[in-house]
């Protein structure tokens, strides 16, 4: 190695490794926390979307019990949601959807 060869990082007159140390964690921190913020609305909008599906589901039955049938409700393009609690648990996209999807769920929460 000559003598002119030096190393660019340490050619700063201070060098104190806690100051890397704390913008490391500063780093990692604002990363974990934008994941957790995500998880959160995700759990948010799941809620929501459940007791969604409850009222949904409420609704078909009181017309139903009011005397309306499947089929009638269906013919008014109202069967969307047929045997919603049974199927509120299915996947919907396709695997190889799901992430470019859950992409574009990211990009939409954190935007």
């Amino acid at each position: 190695m000559s003598h002119d060869a030096k190393v660019h990082y340490l050619s700063r007159a201070t060098f104190d490794p806690a100051d890397s140390t704390v913008q490391a964690q500063a780093i990692i921190d604002a990363e974990m926390n934008k994941r957790m913020d995500l998880v959160h609305q995700l759990a948010v909008r799941l809620s929501a979307l459940e007791a969604t599906i409850a009222a949904v589901d409420a609704a078909r039955h009181a017309a139903i019990a009011a005397g309306w049938t499947a089929d009638q409700l269906l013919d008014l393009g109202l069967g969307a949601v047929e045997n919603s609690k049974q199927s509120a648990g299915r996947r919907v996209a396709h695997p190889q959807n799901e992430s470019s999807l859950g992409a574009a769920i990211a990009v939409e929460l954190a935007g």
